[in-house]
């Protein structure tokens, strides 16, 4: 089957053909996860905003299909700081060869017979220090500290957050939306504030759209141009979901793509898909499982995944 995609740049491939989808999350290192912390902080400070990044990824040509995705991010992040006049790129340039030097150490060699216990050693640092990439971003970071445009432990924050408060708070929300009917009515309403009610800090995110899942209508959500996603209630995209594949094929055969999740959504039941941009992100409010009444909202909080949240798969008990 042929799809017409008129592309208006390389990051524009929903309605591509493309091929199985890895429904495996890999997981990020720390120095994507360093790289992703910073750009939320700049773009939170309005320093650079997420349109104004995702221009300059398009604008890199070729390099756009040669570097991955948290490089692009990079790269963007310091063209964008760099028109703005925040960080030239004389200054960034000389901040990051110190970043190079300080990772600079010497080698120490071991004798083969060191060990712990009768164990070798497996060091962790190959002594090459951080990737071009992640020296960027120190460099970046570094800069805009001196300036005092952030706080020195603004990004491990982010990055603590990611890791431990993030992924836990849009359960919240959903099970607070299943036991309490007023809440629910109002998220639908306008789901900022009233999230914000429930003590979770949005930190100024984008527009949240909250979406119920019924017996006659199925919501699963993409973004076909990046990965905008709501990570202040669902902390880090899977990799999967900035994957072409995903990004792709969704908003074509979205039933043949929750098959590859292990959801079988009958046929009688509507699947939408709604694409998020950088204005606004979606949470899917699945519906919920039979035999739950009387449960606590802590109990139901078990039984509610990342991926229901975004609706490639549905709560079970």
């Amino acid at each position: 089957m042929e799809h017409e995609n008129p592309r208006m740049g390389p990051h524009d491939v929903g309605g591509e053909v493309s091929g199985p989808i890895d429904v495996v999350d890999h997981g990020m290192s720390h120095w994507e996860k360093h790289a992703n912390a910073l750009r939320m902080t700049v773009s939170g400070l309005k320093l650079a905003t997420v349109d104004e990044m995702r221009r300059a990824a398009e604008n890199l040509g070729e390099r756009y299909n040669q570097i991955g995705y948290f490089e692009k991010q990079t790269e963007a992040l310091a063209i964008v700081l760099a028109e703005r006049g925040i960080i030239p790129k004389k200054m960034l340039q000389s901040e990051l060869n110190k970043v190079r030097e300080r990772f600079q150490v010497p080698i120490i060699p071991l004798p083969d017979d060191h060990d712990h216990d009768g164990k070798p050693i497996q060091e962790d640092e190959t002594g090459e220090g951080p990737n071009q990439h992640h020296s960027m971003n120190l460099a970046m970071q570094e800069i805009l500290e001196s300036k005092g445009l952030i706080k020195a432990n603004q990004i491990r924050e982010k990055i603590e957050k990611f890791d431990g408060d993030y992924p836990n708070r849009g359960a919240k929300v959903v099970a607070r939306a299943w036991v309490d009917a007023k809440f629910k009515k109002q998220l639908f309403l306008d789901a900022n504030p009233v999230i914000e009610e429930l003590g979770i800090d949005l930190e100024h995110a984008a527009r949240i759209i909250a979406l119920e899942n019924t017996t006659d209508v199925h919501n699963v959500v993409v973004c076909t141009l990046c990965s905008c996603y709501p990570r202040q209630l669902m902390g880090q995209p899977p990799t999967w979901y900035k994957s072409r594949s995903y990004r792709s094929r969704m908003v074509y055969e979205p039933r043949s793509v929750l098959k590859e999740f292990g959801t079988h959504i009958p046929d009688n039941v509507t699947i939408r898909t709604h694409d998020s941009n950088a204005d606004m992100r979606y949470i899917v409010i699945p519906m919920r499982p039979e035999n739950t009444t009387g449960w606590t909202e802590e109990k139901l909080e078990k039984i509610i995944s990342r991926d229901t949240l975004v609706g490639v798969t549905i709560p079970s008990i």
